[in-house]
Parts: C-alpha cells; sequence; structure tokens
C-alpha cells in the first residue's frame, strides 16, 4: 500500500467527520443557547455596546472546546475494543494522522468562525428585538481574534500530541506536562543567568535580585515580524513531526 492516496485520505477524513458530526452539532446547539441567553441577560434597554462581548466568548469556545475537542481526537486508538476497528481501516499512518490534524485543527477553526459568526448575529438580532440592545458584530479580523486564533493553532498542535501519547486524560495530562516544561525551561534559564552573569546578582540569596543591567543582545533579525512567524512556524512543524513519529511508535507497541 502506498504511503499517501488523495482517494483513501478522502473516504478517511469523511469517514472521520461522520464520527464528530453528531456531537459537535449537540455542542453547537448548547453554544447557541447559552450565548443567546447571556446576550439577554448582560444588555440593557436601549444600550449599544462599544465594549463587546464577542471576543471573549469566541476565545472560550474556540480553545476551551477546541482543545478538549482535540484532546478526543484519537480516543478509539486507545479504546480497548475501538483500537481494532482503528488499525484495521484500509489506510496509512500519514493520511489517519493528516484527516485527525485537519479537522481538530484548520477546519474546526474555520467552523467555529463561521458558527459563532452566525451566533453573534442571531444573538444580537434577539437582543435587538427583545430588549432593543446590541453591541457591534464578531469579526475574525480584529487584533484580540487573529491573536486567539495564532494561539489556537499552536496549541492544538501541542494537544494533538498529548491526544496520541496519553491513553486516557489526554487534556489533563498535556496540560501538567507543558506546566512542567514551562517550570523546568524557566528554572534552567535562572540557573544559566546566574552563571553565564555571575557579578550581575547578589549572591547572599537566591532571589532574583539584579544589582547591575544585563546586557543581553539579540540578533536583529529577531526584530522582524517576519523572522518570529518563522521561529514559530518552525517550531509547530517539529512538534508535527514529533506527534506523527509518536503515532507510528504507537501502532506497532505491543497491546495495540
Amino acid at each position: 500500500m502506498s504511503e499517501f492516496s488523495f482517494s483513501r485520505f478522502k473516504r478517511v477524513i469523511q469517514n472521520d467527520a461522520l464520527r464528530i458530526a453528531r456531537p459537535l452539532a449537540y455542542g453547537t446547539l448548547a453554544v447557541l443557547g447559552l450565548t443567546v441567553l447571556i446576550y439577554l441577560t448582560n444588555f440593557h434597554t436601549g444600550e449599544m455596546v462599544y465594549q463587546t462581548m464577542n471576543p471573549v466568548f469566541f476565545g472560550i469556545y474556540l480553545l476551551g472546546g477546541g482543545l478538549l475537542f482535540t484532546s478526543l481526537g484519537f480516543q478509539d486508538m486507545h479504546h480497548p475494543l475501538e483500537r481494532y476497528q482503528y488499525l484495521m481501516l484500509p489506510c496509512s499512518n500519514i493520511e489517519r494522522f493528516l484527516s485527525r490534524y485537519l479537522l481538530t485543527g484548520p477546519l474546526y477553526l474555520l467552523y467555529v468562525i463561521l458558527a459563532f459568526s452566525g451566533i453573534d448575529w442571531l444573538g444580537n438580532q434577539l437582543t435587538a428585538w427583545w430588549i432593543g440592545a446590541r453591541q457591534p458584530l464578531f469579526s475574525p479580523f480584529t487584533a484580540l481574534s487573529l491573536l486567539l486564533i495564532r494561539i489556537y493553532l499552536l496549541a492544538h498542535i501541542v494537544m494533538l500530541t498529548g491526544a496520541i501519547c496519553f491513553r486516557s486524560h489526554a487534556l489533563i495530562k498535556t496540560a501538567l506536562s507543558l506546566l512542567l516544561l514551562l517550570v523546568g525551561f524557566v528554572a534552567a534559564m535562572y540557573v544559566l543567568l546566574r552563571i553565564f552573569y555571575w557579578d550581575a546578582f547578589s549572591w547572599t540569596s537566591f532571589h532574583f535580585h539584579v544589582v547591575k543591567p544585563l546586557q543581553v543582545p539579540l540578533l536583529p533579525l529577531f526584530d522582524a515580524a517576519w523572522m518570529n512567524f518563522a521561529v514559530a512556524g518552525g517550531f509547530a512543524l517539529w512538534i508535527l513531526y514529533v506527534a506523527y513519529r509518536c503515532l507510528r511508535a504507537h501502532e506497532v507497541q505491543d497491546g495495540l
């Protein structure tokens, strides 16, 4: 069997989409009811709200719902009964991986943008009709919305890796693992600063007390936005590669 076939991949992504369509529809209906209820109870008659709430709700639904959704993306691979059906699907590893990455990542993001735009419009229409209040409509092109989208695309890759590596409670375990990595990174940076800039700190205590300014020159390239995007993109590709290698390792280990 070839490593990648577009016709096989199309069938795989259709099969995965059908599997998640019902819970996603139920979740969307729940979000619709909750959002409309909040709009109706937080606006006042005749009020025009300039500090909009919709970017906050968009971030909650995108990050909260998306990361939870991603953490369950490979649940059938770890399930004691469903894993055999998962392994018997006539497709390659890369096709499985791309299907679930696209469904939980870019396609989910597009779905949330379209669905929340409709939900926000409907909530605005109902509040305008019911109590005469309204707020500016949601736009995915504001600075805050674009920042939330970039955060989700990067966090999604990390959560996808956790969904592959952890057999249960992937969301909690991935969050704790990431927290431990961040704590370890901060501790390592603290130790390195104390070593390489030993004369800039007070050695009478372990507190981060600087006795003279630190001179830490950075490359001028990092002043450019394209350089930061390139580094973030390279980091994301590396995590995706690690996730794919973990997926291949899981499918050949004992017990699968």
